[in-house]
């Protein structure tokens, strides 16, 4: 039996492949130690990057017990050399580094900085109560799903700040919010050319933004695969096939 962790779109084409292969599946957007571990065979994290540290006690009890772990995450990209982006490795980092380019940027322009996020509501709330708040107008990119605009407007965000649409997005679109709504700095995320990393990181440094890009953790996660092909090809050569249940 095969436990697949995450809700995204890769996790849900690796379901469709999975199916294909008559391999008995579960499906779940996340696990706690309360769900225990029933006879697994493979756990696969397909999760968001974000979401896959919380399962580290996973992680270390699949190491304790035999049972293979593979995290499937997108490539990182190769960055432009700029002193316009400044990258960092978790959440902690970023409201750090948001905080130092606030203040210069707030000091030279005197106004409020824009900051244009595109890490989604994840987190959110932390920017919102942070102390340099009160300096900044914050722009956010979400999913076009009621249940996050709505999270985002109880944070605090005014509708004309959220932007819900369904990405990725070109270099050109991403151009036009970023000028649109007056950015300065740009938040993201490392999510790989699948997730357009690189046409927000291009629009951006034409633009004369700031970026903020929180990269992945160097946390060991153990075996880790950058594509679904090189996944399958994985479990093609080690596991039997057996009947799909998926739940």
């Amino acid at each position: 039996m095969i436990i697949l962790l995450g809700e995204s779109a890769a996790a849900r084409e690796l379901s469709t492949q999975l199916q294909a292969r008559d391999l008995e599946v579960i499906r779940s957007q996340s696990w706690t130690e309360a769900a225990g571990m029933p006879n697994f065979s493979l756990v696969i994290d397909a999760s968001h990057p974000s979401a896959s540290l919380a399962l580290t006690p996973l992680r270390q009890r699949c190491e304790e017990q035999g049972i293979p772990y593979i995290r499937l995450e997108r490539p990182e990209i190769k960055l432009p050399s700029s002193p316009l982006i400044f990258p960092v490795y978790n959440w902690e980092e970023a409201l750090l580094q948001i905080e130092q380019r606030v203040n210069v940027l707030y000091g030279l322009k005197e106004r409020p900085i824009t900051l244009f996020i595109t890490t989604g509501s994840h987190q959110l709330q932390s920017i919102a109560k942070s102390t340099f708040a009160s300096s900044v107008r914050l722009v956010v990119r979400v999913l076009p799903e009621g249940r996050l605009v709505q999270k985002c407007h109880e944070i605090g965000i005014h509708s004309r700040d959220i932007v819900a649409m369904q990405g990725p997005f070109s270099k050109e679109i991403n151009r036009s919010l970023f000028k649109f709504y007056g950015a300065d700095i740009l938040l993201t995320r490392d999510s790989g050319l699948a997730g357009g990393t690189d046409t927000k990181i291009s629009a951006a440094l034409e633009l004369g933004l700031e970026v903020i890009l929180i990269k992945k953790s160097k946390a060991n996660t153990g075996l880790t695969v950058t594509s679904i092909q090189e996944l399958l090809s994985w479990i093609d050569q080690n596991l039997p096939d057996s009947s799909i249940t998926e739940i």
